[in-house]
């Protein structure tokens, strides 16, 4: 373990992790199962994948998905808040993952270009719109897709705080060109007293109907609270065009 500036690297024999606090007992292995159990129900990557990675936190899900679409896929990792970002850039850097794109904004409703995102050391429960939070860039879906020049994207994960509310209005030339998406609703938060801007689900559902995909919602008693919040869908046109 070595410092970055203000940020802790975890070496570890599967790759480098980066935080801001040291971990005593860091599981790489752990961590790659996860990723496997959440976004890997509905989609199966393949070499040469384009995957967005919406809300990539300091990269808990970028190692599995950089390493399972290989040197010729594709990994854009998106995260808005800044220290947070630190983290994603280091673990890219220092894990060597050509394959990674990062890019520090927030994604939200088109013609926004800034916002401020809260600043809690719980950084998984960060949202954007604080009036008292760090002031960041901000940007559609659509816009960083065009920029890049992606084509088809194989999987896009949105996991935003309940931003998703904002960011699906900003993603309609992305949908128009994206095989499978899980979109990561945050009404369990809202469950549990959480103000009602989390409660984003049926909004999410009806969006992507509208936009003729089929959703597929996940089901599973055993599972976290959050996994039963996941909405899935695909993109037919997208499908057959990869086939």
């Amino acid at each position: 373990m070595f410092r970055d500036g203000d940020i802790w690297i975890h070496a570890t024999e599967r790759g480098y992790f980066a935080y801001q606090h040291p971990y005593l007992r860091l599981d790489l292995r752990r961590l790659d199962e996860i990723t496997r159990r959440n976004f890997f129900w509905g989609y199966t990557p393949e070499s040469g994948d384009i995957i967005i990675d919406v809300g990539a936190g300091v990269g808990e899900e970028t190692l599995t998905f950089a390493r399972n679409v290989g040197e010729r896929g594709k990994v854009i990792c998106i995260e808005a808040h800044p220290r947070t970002y630190r983290c994603l850039k280091a673990l890219v850097q220092h894990n060597r993952l050509e394959n990674v794109i990062a890019i520090q904004q927030a994604v939200t409703e088109p013609l926004r270009h800034n916002a401020t995102i809260e600043d809690s050391p719980d950084y998984l429960r960060n949202r954007l719109g604080r009036s008292d939070g760090v002031p960041i860039s901000a940007t559609t879906l659509d816009e960083i897709y065009i920029r890049l020049r992606l084509g088809t994207v194989n999987f896009l994960k949105m996991n935003i705080e309940g931003a998703e509310r904002l960011a699906i209005q900003g993603m309609v030339e992305t949908l128009k060109h994206t095989q499978t998406l899980c979109i990561c609703c945050h009404d369990f938060l809202a469950d549990e007293g959480a103000d009602e801007s989390c409660r984003t689900k049926s909004l999410v559902r009806e969006f992507l109907q509208q936009s003729g995909l089929k959703v597929v919602e996940r089901s599973e008693a055993a599972s976290p609270a959050y996994i039963n919040h996941q909405v899935w869908a695909y993109n037919p046109a997208v499908a057959a065009t990869a086939n």
